[in-house]
């Protein structure tokens, strides 16, 4: 039976309860950032989702494990596959404090503890239903980790967060950074006009719903 490979909101929550004695200066820097930017509040109900979300109404209820879901959901782990210690960012594409978060921070966990074999990072969707374009986005995310572009998408969707964010469709746009970061454009847009990542963005909302995500950005170790 195939399982996705970012740990459970189970796992998640009993990770952080207790974190290694030589991660705890990482825990301690990860969730004061949290607590101190804090963006939106997944208890928010709209009245409208994006016109993404809509396409992809039909997904809501399906639960079944695919191959394709599995991809998406291996795409988005960055760092060597043998290290034991989880780093799992819950965030939200639009979320203007998840964003700060990543200009300042990002870089330098990725290259003191990711890259260092330390810790690996993976990325968990949150998206926000005030933000209009957060569901697009966060598809555009899936559609790109499935042809294991994400962190290459992830780095240009955050840094042109601003350009995006109020656009009535987004879709044209986040495609094009995707395919800027290489992904094959004719699956790509494919992929986004079906909303076909929207299963696995659905199941990261549940994970980190069940695991206390409350504001944003959040972690996990």
């Amino acid at each position: 039976m195939h399982r996705p490979l970012i740990p459970t909101s189970r796992t998640l929550a009993s990770r952080t309860e207790r974190p290694a004695a030589r991660y705890r200066a990482l825990a301690s820097v990860l969730v004061i950032a949290g607590i101190a930017l804090g963006c939106g509040s997944p208890k928010s109900t709209p009245e409208e989702w994006s016109i993404q979300e809509r396409l992809a109404e039909r997904l809501e209820t399906d639960t079944r494990v695919d191959s394709f879901t599995l991809r998406a959901d291996r795409g988005r782990v960055l760092g060597n596959a043998t290290v034991p210690v989880w780093v799992v960012i819950a965030s939200d594409f639009q979320c203007p404090k998840c964003k700060e978060w990543h200009d300042e921070v990002f870089s330098v966990l990725r290259k003191d503890y990711v890259e260092t074999g330390r810790v690996r990072m993976a990325y968990v969707n949150m998206p926000q239903p005030e933000h209009l374009n957060a569901m697009a986005s966060a598809i555009a995310g899936g559609c790109a980790s499935v042809q294991g572009k994400f962190w290459e998408t992830y780095e240009k969707i955050f840094a042109t967060q601003r350009q995006w964010e109020d656009l009535p469709d987004a879709r044209p746009f986040l495609d094009s950074l995707a395919i800027a970061a290489g992904a094959d454009a004719g699956p790509l847009r494919l992929c986004t006009e079906r909303a076909l990542s929207t299963k696995l963005v659905r199941t990261d909302m549940a994970r980190s719903k069940a695991a206390g995500v409350e504001s944003l950005p959040t972690f996990f170790i």
